[in-house]
This record gives structure tokens, sequence and C-alpha cells, in this order.
């Protein structure tokens, strides 16, 4: 008799709350033709409770030797990942206050700090005479506030940025979607972090 074919999918990160049991459909999907031994492989125990929140791991070895032992009749395959990274973590209320408020702190920061970074640059390469010497060149008179150059460098920078950081203002509903280069840096910092949390619990289970 044919053994039945089961395909396990696991992620490569899971968040689980603390006062619960990790099973086997937190970490991962399963798929099978037979709706009752999906299930069922679905509800197998493969972690315990943590009384805090921390960050747990396992590997591929583990989950299906936990599978196996239940169900030994089976041809089981995985595919996806070879380990899973768990976050034991507590539901957060939502708080929107203090939501705001974080965010607007960060917003005042980036903006004062780039502001400073702005100007800080100008001086050390002195574009104030450059725009000077450029006026001069160009009408033939001088002026020690030249805002012919001065307002329209201005928005000029304003406007680049806004260009380079969002793509709200792209025609193209495919770039829209695009992420930003912010976006991309806060995922490749939470990929980082993760393999290196990942690598740290790992040796202290002893792999």
């Amino acid at each position: 008799m044919a053994k039945e074919k089961v395909y396990l999918l696991i992620n490569s990160k899971a968040t689980v709350s603390p006062d619960k049991l990790v099973y086997l459909k937190d970490i991962g999907e399963v798929y099978c033709t037979n709706e009752n031994l999906k299930r069922d492989i679905e509800n197998i125990r493969v972690g315990e409770k943590h009384n805090k929140e921390d960050w747990g791991y396992m590997n591929a070895i583990e989950i299906s030797r936990k599978v196996l032992n239940k169900y030994p009749n089976i041809d089981l395959e995985l595919i996806g990942e070879t380990e899973v990274l768990i976050e034991y973590k507590s539901k957060e209320e939502k708080k929107p206050l203090w939501e705001f408020i974080k965010v607007a702190f960060v917003c005042a920061v980036l903006f004062f700090g780039a502001g400073l970074a702005i100007i800080n640059f100008h001086e050390d390469v002195n574009t104030s005479k450059t725009m000077k010497e450029l006026y001069y060149t160009f009408t033939g008179e001088k002026k020690d506030n030249p805002l012919l150059l001065v307002i329209p460098y201005s928005l000029g920078i304003g406007v680049g940025v806004m260009t380079f950081f969002t793509r709200v203002l792209s025609p193209s509903q495919r770039r829209r979607k695009e992420p930003g280069p912010m976006e991309i840096e806060l995922y490749l910092y939470d990929k980082d972090m993760e393999e290196s949390i990942l690598n740290d619990t790992k040796n202290k289970k002893g792999f």
C-alpha cells in the first residue's frame, strides 16, 4: 500500500504567544490530499510554553522526528526553510495616541537632523560663495543674497528628497508599489538581526 504523501513548508520565522503551546501550524504549512490527516499533523505539538518573552529555535530534523513519531507510515517531504526562528511575544495592546507621539517624535528628529546635515554640508563646501559666483557669471551683477538661484535650489533639494524616498507621484502603478530605500534598509536590518539572533540561539542550544 502506497504511503500518504505529506508536504511540509517550514517558515523562516514564527511568532507565538509565550503562554501557549507551539503547534506545527504555528511554524509552517501542511499540504496533504487527506484533509483529516492534514488537520491532525497541523495540530502536532512541537514546542512547550515559555514563561516570558524570548527567542527559540527549531530545525527541520526536530520537526520531522516529531511528525514521524506520530505518523511513521507517511511519506514526508520538507520544503522551504531548514530551520525556524521562534519569537515568543505577547500580543500588544494598540495605543493610537502613544503610536502617534512616537511617530511624531521620530519625524521631528529626522527633519531637524536632516536639516542640520544639509546646512553643515553647504557650509563645508561654501555653497553661499558658489551661488554668488554663479549669479555674477550669468548676470554680471554682484549680490550678497542671489535669491534668483537660492530659492530654486532650495526647492530642488526638497523635491529631490521627496522623489528619491517616495513613488507616490509616479504615474506607474507598479512603480508606486515598489519599496523605497528606507523600507529596503529596514528590511535588511530585520533580516540581519534575525540571522544574528538565530545564530546566538543555536549556539546556546549547542548546535
